[in-house]
């Protein structure tokens, strides 16, 4: 009776082993395929690049350049000098530079645009930067504040001058100084 426990939990264990080994061969295409999409991994990133006559300089603790020219990058400080002149300077967990131009941005958005007027100070959940129509689409929960405003809602448009459209339950309220 002994041996034959013994046989049997021999030949378990066989199966198992060939059952493991028969995992790894059937998911070995998408594991190469992910790590072949990774083409470079950069620490202390600083980089600058033109969008549609917009300057854009991103900082980041680590970027993951693809083979698609798509770069993913996480806690990152970004810069902007649109071509009309004005600053815009944002902050995110997590973002990514499509090749055609397009910024994706995720996690807690802070977003700062300096005025004459005093700054506007924005933040969100995500934001894309649609480089054809030159606009920020925000999303998620966002508050806005400049002086004595504060508005919010759940989506929303920033044009370069700042210029911004709330919608989804948007609320504002303004206490004159």
């Amino acid at each position: 009776m002994r041996a034959r426990n013994l046989f049997l939990l021999a030949a378990l264990g066989v199966a198992a082993a060939a059952g493991f080994v028969l995992w790894k061969d059937l998911t070995l295409p998408e594991r190469v395929h992910k790590s072949a999409q990774t083409q470079v991994l950069l620490e202390s990133i600083d980089l600058e690049r033109e969008i549609s006559g917009d300057l854009f300089r991103l900082k980041a603790a680590e970027a993951r350049k693809m083979q698609d020219g798509t770069v993913e990058a996480s806690s990152l400080d970004l810069g902007a000098t649109m071509r009309g002149g004005s600053q815009w300077f944002l902050q995110a967990a997590s973002g990514r530079l499509e090749p055609g131009g397009e910024i994706l941005l995720a996690g807690k958005i802070v977003a700062t645009h300096p005025r004459k007027s005093g700054n506007l100070n924005m933040e969100a959940e995500s934001a894309r930067w649609d480089p054809t129509r030159r606009i920020w689409e925000l999303g998620g929960t966002i508050s806005l504040r400049h002086g004595g405003m504060i508005a919010g809602g759940m989506t929303g448009t920033v044009e370069p001058d700042g210029r911004t459209r709330l919608s989804g339950g948007a609320w504002a309220t303004w206490e004159k100084p």
